[in-house]
């Protein structure tokens, strides 16, 4: 008895493992927030490049980083694998001094677009494991308080890499990403797939 019980669970479990959720053709529409986004971190490597360049003159501090918010559209351009298109948000603000003397705070703010594809290692009805890469344009609105002049905001090429993403959920479903990029080292959310 124990024996048929064993077989019978490692049957629908291959059944379920084997079975496609994300067949060609079908779509995934997304909405995400992330945490800890190669954008803070440009913004970081921005300040201490500014900090050198003008002998300490020129420095930043309070840095504050808010979420990044996206919404991305995944198309099945095959069993498991799927393309993707994105746009995030972001806004950054920091106290800027000079001689040591407070003059002002930067507010910034980061539209991201990026175009992706992503592999599903694991593609049920309920679980799917996955991992991807993205590239996209992200544009830098920046104002200024203070006695600085707001600064024309410049562009730059951004990147994701998924290295591990898991959903849970069948229509409608919850999900996790770890890695790294403009949609942060930890995005999660919610989907779903028609």
């Amino acid at each position: 008895m124990k024996k048929r019980l064993l077989l019978s669970i490692f049957a629908s479990l291959c059944f379920i493992l084997a079975s496609q959720a994300q067949e060609k053709g079908s779509s995934d529409l997304s909405v995400n927030i992330g945490f800890a986004t190669s954008t803070e971190l440009s913004n970081l490597f921005t300040d201490i490049l500014v900090s050198g360049l003008t002998g300490n003159q020129i420095k930043t501090g309070d840095i504050k980083a808010g979420p990044t918010f996206g919404v991305t559209y995944r198309y099945a351009i095959a069993n498991r694998w799927m393309v993707q298109a994105d746009g995030f948000y972001q806004k950054m603000s920091q106290d800027i001094y000079v001689n040591n003397t407070k003059e002002g705070k930067a507010n910034y703010t980061y539209i991201t677009v990026g175009l992706g594809t992503d592999y599903r290692y694991i593609s049920n009805n309920f679980f799917q494991m996955y991992s991807g890469v993205a590239v996209g344009y992200t544009s830098e609105n920046i104002k200024n308080s203070g006695a600085q002049n707001s600064a024309d905001g410049d562009g730059f090429i951004n990147y994701q890499v998924n290295a591990l993403g898991f959903r849970v959920g069948k229509k409608f479903a919850a999900f996790a990403e770890l890695g790294f990029g403009y949609k942060g080292i930890i995005n999660t959310g919610v989907s779903y797939q028609f």
